[in-house]
């Protein structure tokens, strides 16, 4: 069988059976546990709900109302240690927030839309993913997607669930695949970033 030569990415040359024997694209879930998103979100909700038993207390118990508002300004702030360290979870400190501010504000309303937020980021939230194409490498994460092309890597690998995209400029990334998501053939992906790199 003959082979056409095919011009690959930065001058390189890729025959055309190599090209098409891989998939035109790998994603990665990145493995994640979430709690980074789980601090950030109930930090937020803890804060709002401090703000609102401020804002909105009732006049009969003032200094109940002020200390309740310092006590969830002290566990907003001290949140990551209260769940990584403690794990205590998110629904309970919410709970007991929505419960402070039902004391506070006499009002079902405030407690009712501090669970529904606090849990409603859960929903939104879209796992990080790396996509390598034949284009190049895009990065998505919560707040950005930065993408990269091939003639800024000097070596990109996969090994036992470790993805390793080394830069040309001495940034080395590291991240760890989540394989429960999606397998994928370390060989025919390594022989496919070696074609491109």
């Amino acid at each position: 069988m003959a082979m056409r030569r095919v011009d690959g990415v930065n001058g390189s040359s890729l025959n055309e059976r190599s090209v098409a024997q891989y998939p035109k694209m790998f994603t990665f879930i990145i493995k994640d546990n979430g709690t980074e998103l789980n601090v950030i979100t109930t930090r937020a909700m803890l804060a709002l709900a401090a703000i609102a038993t401020v804002l909105y207390r009732s006049d009969e118990c003032y200094y109940l109302n002020l200390v309740l508002s310092v006590a969830l300004v002290i566990t907003a702030v001290f949140i990551r240690l209260l769940m990584t360290n403690f794990r205590i979870s998110k629904f309970v400190l919410l709970s007991a927030a929505a419960v402070i501010l039902l004391i506070v504000t006499h009002s079902i309303a405030f407690a009712v839309i501090l669970m529904i937020f606090g849990y409603l980021v859960r929903f939104l939230y879209q796992k990080p993913t790396i996509e390598i194409t034949s284009e190049g490498i895009t990065i998505k994460k919560l707040f950005s997607r930065p993408a990269y092309q091939w003639n800024e890597f000097s070596n990109i690998i996969l090994k036992d669930s470790l993805l390793t995209l080394d830069f040309k400029n001495n940034k080395l990334m590291q991240v760890i695949i989540d394989e429960n998501e999606k397998a994928v053939d370390e060989n025919a992906f390594n022989d496919f970033c070696r074609d491109f790199i």
